[in-house]
C-alpha cells in the first residue's frame, strides 16, 4: 500500500474530532506497549525504537515522513550523513522486526485484539483489527457504518492462531461520511495494489519488464558507491531439499520451504544476512542491483572486493540436517570457500541451536582472520597494496600490525587512520581501530606520542565511534577494552554486554568480553565465554591465547596455563611476555619468567618507570593486581617497596 493511502487511512481512525478516535489512537498504543514488553521486543532495543517511531509518528499524522532515512537518524541514532543506499541496516532491521512481530503474534500475542503490521515493501505500520467486531473496542457504531472503508466485516480469526497474511482483516478505521469518499479510497486501494505488485515484479527478478515499463527506460542497476573499500557480500536465496513437505496452513510463512521441522532454509538464511550485517568489516548487500559495476579481474586490476554466499539446507531422514554453504568471489568467478555443517538436529531450544550454527559460519568467513577477510586482503596486494585501497587499506595495515606486532606497522598504520578519519569524520571503524592502536602505545610500548596520554585519546576516538555508530558491535568492544585499561569496572561490563548484544555472532567480541570479566575476578563467567569461542574458532588470534594464560594463572592451574603460554611465541607481544612470566612463575621455571620480565620492560619502557601504573593497567581488580605484583617482583620486575605502591 503506498505510504500516502496508508496514512489517509490511518487518519480516518485517528482524527481528533470525534469521541471514538480518541479511543482508536489509545487502543494502538495500548497494542504497542503490549508489543514492546514482550520477550520479542524487549531484548531488542533496535527493534523496539524502530517500532515505537514508526508508530507514533503514524499516530501523529506523519506517515510521510517514515523513510529508511528518519528510521536510522530518528530511531537507530545515525549519524545526519546516513546513506540508506549505502548502509542496509534499516532493511535489515525491518525484517528482524517483522519476523519478531509475526512470532509474538503468533504467540503470546495471540489474544491481542489490535495487531501491529510492518507490512513488506514499506516502513509505514497498519494496525488490523483481530477480532470479528466491525469496530476498534470502545468505538460505538453509529448511523454512518454503511459508509465504512471496508464493505465486509474483517475476517474472523481463526482458533488456531492469527489471520494468514492472505486473509488479514482490514487496517482499523472510523468509518466516514459519503459513497464518494468510498470510491476515492477503493480508487487509492487499486492503485496501491498495483504498486505493490509492480514492486514484487522488480523485487523478484523483474520476469516481465516491469522496471522497462515504470521507468520509460531500460533499467540500469544501482550505481552504488564503495567509499571505504570494504568487501562487499550478498546473500542469495537458500534452497531446501529432503524433508516432509509442511502442510498448507504453514506455508505462507515459510515461503514453501521444505521442512521436518527447525531450521528451514528460509529461516537461516535470514539469520546469515543479518548476523553478516553485523560485521563492520562488510557490507551487506540488500540485492544484486545493490552492487556497484565491478572493475576487477583475475589479475587484480581493483582492490575491491564483491562476494556472494548460497547455501542449502538438507533434511535427513533421521530428523537431522546438513547445511552446505558456497561463497563465490564474484571479481573472478571462482568459488573461494565451501563447507558443510552436519549432524545438526531439531529440538530443544531452536533458536539457541540456529544462533550456535550462524556463530560457527560467521567464525569461518566474517571474522577479521576468516575467508572473506583473507581473500580481500590478498586482492589489495595485487592492487598494489594498501594504498590503493583507501581507508579499507588502513584498516588491513592496522590488522596486519596486530597479527605481526612490528612498530613499524602500528606507526604506519596510526598514520593512515588519522588522515582517513581527518578526511571524512563519519569514518566510525577508522576512530575505533584508532582508539585499540592508541592503547597499544602504552600496552605494547608501540610508537608513544608526546601530548596528551593515550588512554585519553583513546577514550575520545571510542566514544566518537560509538557516537557514530551506536549500533556497531565492534565500536563497543573497543569502548570496553578503554575503559577496562582506565580501571573502570562498571563501564567495562556495560560495554561489553552492549556489544554481546549487538552482535552474539562475533566470537572476537565473545572472546575479549570473556577476558576482560576473567581479569576483573569473574574467572568462571569469562572462561566459560572463551571456551565457548575457542570451540567456534580454533585459530583466533594471540590476544585469545592471552586470556587463556591468565583465566588458568588466576586459577592456579599451572599445567593449563603453561599449556597456553606455549601458543605465545612472538617476542614482539608484550602482554604475551606478561602472561608467559606469570605462567612459568606458576610452575617454577623462574629463569624464563625472568628472561620474559626482562624482553617485556625492553619492549615496553613503562614497567620501570610506572610498574603499578602497568600491572594496574592490565589487572584492575585489587587484589587481583597485589597478586601479580608479588609474583613480577618475584620473578625481577623492579618495584617500589612501599604499602602505597602495593595498594
Amino acid at each position: 500500500m503506498p505510504e500516502s493511502t496508508i496514512a489517509e487511512t490511518a487518519d480516518a481512525g485517528l482524527e481528533a474530532e470525534a469521541g471514538p478516535a480518541g479511543v482508536v489512537a489509545e487502543a494502538v498504543r495500548q497494542a504497542l506497549a503490549h508489543v514492546l514488553e514482550s520477550e520479542e521486543l524487549r531484548s531488542s532495543p533496535q527493534l523496539s525504537n524502530i517500532l515505537r517511531f514508526v508508530v507514533e509518528a503514524t499516530l501523529d499524522g506523519r506517515s510521510e515522513a517514515i523513510k529508511g532515512y528518519t528510521i536510522a537518524v530518528e530511531a537507530l541514532g545515525r549519524d545526519a550523513s546516513f546513506d540508506p543506499q549505502a548502509d542496509p541496516i534499516v532493511r535489515v532491521e525491518a525484517t528482524r522486526l517483522r519476523r519478531a512481530l509475526e512470532r509474538y503474534y503468533a504467540g503470546a500475542g495471540a489474544g491481542d485484539e489490535i495487531e501491529i503490521v510492518v507490512p513488506r515493501g514499506s516502513y509505514v505500520p497498519q494496525f488490523l483489527r483481530r477480532g470479528a467486531a466491525a469496530s476498534v473496542p470502545g468505538a460505538e457504531p453509529g448511523p454512518e457504518a454503511d459508509a465504512a472503508i471496508a464493505d465486509e466485516p474483517p475476517a474472523a480469526i481463526p482458533a488456531g492462531g492469527p489471520a494468514s497474511p492472505a486473509r488479514r482483516p482490514p487496517p482499523v478505521a472510523v468509518a466516514r461520511h459519503g459513497a464518494g469518499w468510498r470510491a476515492a479510497v477503493l480508487g487509492l486501494a487499486v492503485l496501491a495494489v498495483l504498486v505493490v505488485l509492480a514492486g514484487l515484479a522488480i523485487e523478484g527478478g523483474d520476469p516481465v519488464g516491469w522496471r522497462a515499463l515504470l521507468s520509460g527506460a531500460a533499467w540500469q542497476p544501482i550505481q552504488r558507491a564503495n567509499r571505504l573499500g570494504i568487501p562487499m557480500i550478498e546473500v542469495r536465496d537458500f534452497d531446501s531439499t529432503g524433508g516432509i513437505p509442511l502442510p498448507p496452513s504453514e506455508l505462507a510463512s515459510s515461503a514453501g520451504a521444505v521442512s521436518s521441522g527447525d531450521f528451514t532454509a528460509q529461516a537461516i538464511e535470514v539469520r546469515v544476512r543479518d548476523a553478516l550485517a553485523r560485521f563492520d568489516l562488510l557490507d551487506v548487500l540488500a540485492s544484486p542491483d545493490a552492487r556497484p559495476a565491478l572493475r576487477c579481474s583475475a589479475e587484480g586490476t581493483s582492490p575491491h572486493s564483491v562476494f556472494a554466499l548460497g547455501g542449502l539446507v538438507e533434511n535427513h531422514d533421521d530428523g537431522s540436517i546438513s547445511v552446505l554453504l558456497r561463497l563465490s568471489d564474484l571479481c573472478d568467478g571462482t568459488i573461494v570457500w565451501s563447507r558443510e555443517f552436519d549432524s545438526l538436529r531439531r529440538g530443544g531450544d531452536a533458536s539457541a541451536s540456529e544462533v550456535a550454527l550462524v556463530r560457527d559460519i560467521m567464525a569461518a568467513i566474517a571474522e577479521p582472520y576468516g575467508i572473506i577477510q583473507s581473500r580481500a586482503r590478498a586482492r589489495v596486494t595485487a592492487a598494489g597494496g594498501p594504498e590503493a585501497a583507501g581507508p579499507y587499506g588502513c584498516v588491513l595495515t592496522a590488522y596486519s600490525y596486530w597479527r605481526s606486532y612490528v612498530p613499524a606497522e602500528h606507526d604506519a598504520a596510526r598514520a593512515c587512520l588519522e588522515r582517513a578519519v581527518a578526511a571524512d569524520s563519519t569514518f566510525a571503524l577508522g576512530y575505533a581501530l584508532l582508539a585499540e592502536l592508541y592503547l597499544d602505545e602504552v600496552r605494547a610500548g608501540a610508537n608513544p606520542q608526546p601530548g596528551p596520554p593515550a588512554p585519553a585519546r583513546a577514550l575520545t576516538a571510542a566514544e566518537q565511534a560509538v557516537e557514530l555508530a551506536p549500533t556497531s558491535a565492534y565500536a563497543r568492544r573497543v569502548l570496553m577494552d578503554v575503559h577496562f585499561f582506565r580501571g573502570e569496572r562498571a563501564a567495562t561490563i556495560a560495554a561489553g554486554e552492549a556489544a554481546l548484544e549487538l552482535n552474539p555472532y562475533d566470537v572476537d567480541v565473545l572472546a575479549d568480553f570473556g577476558g576482560r570479566l576473567v581479569a576483573l575476578g569473574e574467572i568462571a563467567r569469562g572462561e566459560a565465554m572463551l571456551a565457548k569461542a575457542a570451540q567456534a574458532a580454533p585459530g583466533m588470534p594471540p590476544w585469545v591465547d592471552y586470556h587463556r594464560v591468565v583465566a588458568a594463572y588466576l586459577k592456579g592451574d599451572g599445567p593449563a596455563a603453561a599449556a597456553a603460554a606455549d601458543q605465545l611465541m612472538g617476542e614482539g607481544y608484550a602482554p604475551g611476555l606478561l602472561a608467559r612470566a606469570l605462567a612459568s612463575h606458576l610452575v617454577g621455571e623462574d629463569e624464563a619468567a625472568r628472561a620474559d620480565v626482562r624482553k617485556l620492560v625492553a619492549l615496553a619502557p613503562a614497567w620501570v618507570s610506572e610498574p603499578d601504573v602497568m600491572i594496574r593497567h592490565f589487572f584492575p581488580d585489587p587484589a587481583i593486581a597485589r597478586k601479580v605484583r608479588a609474583d613480577l617482583a618475584a620473578v625481577g620486575l623492579p618495584l617500589r617497596n612501599s604499602a602505597a605502591a602495593a595498594n
